[in-house]
């Protein structure tokens, strides 16, 4: 399982910045708390923590969203960090929406995902392939067709023409306005049930700024039960 600190670019200056962030706790009663982790001598700079029950409203300089669906009474001590697919379920509907952004680069290694995914289940071949066919067209992907065709009879690739051709076709195409577009009107249902297919979730990441969020929260809890026990 990845730790939440893997899940942040650049995490080095967060983890420095936060370091001289100040800790607040205000417990108001059994249901409703408030929590924030605030940059000396800042107004703005902070990320806060309000629950009222089961429901959890983070904000502050990183962006806001809401869990509403907590099975217990959430707190920066005890939220599941590393548990990603758990806080994504705990999260409202409009929070999951809106922390959902398209990254090109995810979606060509998702691409890559995909070719390895296919040649094992179809041709029960190994992830060296797969790699081998991802850097040719990764690094050819202006070729047209019938050049592709000659390189595969050159080396022995013929019955992978035409999944090469169409990871060509995918690599063209991705760009957030124009990958789900291109895949409807792609021939994907040569090589799997396009019902089924992963790429229609390709290059779908989380923003950033939820797990920069989540990772004050963690810091802040850390903060306090080291105030509580020093």
């Amino acid at each position: 399982m990845s730790r939440l600190e893997e899940k942040i670019e650049n995490f080095e200056y967060y983890e420095k910045e936060f370091k001289t962030w100040i800790p607040k706790e205000i417990i108001i009663d059994d249901k409703k708390a408030f929590w924030e982790l605030r940059k000396p001598n800042s107004e703005y700079r902070k990320v806060c923590l309000f629950r009222d029950g089961h429901n959890m409203y983070v904000y502050g300089d990183y962006g806001s969203f809401t869990f509403d669906s907590m099975t217990w009474l959430g707190s920066p001590y005890n939220l599941e960090y590393d548990n990603f697919g758990y806080q994504m379920e705990k999260l409202d509907r409009e929070s999951r929406k809106s922390l959902k952004v398209f990254d090109e680069c995810v979606c060509e290694e998702d691409i890559k995902d995909w070719i390895e995914w296919y040649l094992e289940d179809k041709y029960e071949n190994n992830e060296e392939l797969a790699n081998d066919i991802f850097k040719y067209v990764k690094s050819n992907y202006m070729l047209m067709d019938y050049e592709i065709e000659e390189y595969c009879e050159e080396n022995n690739l013929k019955e992978f023409e035409d999944l090469i051709i169409f990871v060509k076709d995918c690599l063209n195409h991705v760009d957030e306005y124009e990958w789900i577009s291109f895949l409807r009107n792609s021939n994907l249902e040569d090589f799997e049930d396009p019902c089924e297919s992963l790429l229609w979730k390709a290059g779908i990441r989380t923003h950033q700024r939820y797990y920069v969020n989540m990772y004050a929260l963690k810091v802040l809890g850390e903060k306090l039960n080291e105030n509580k026990n020093s």
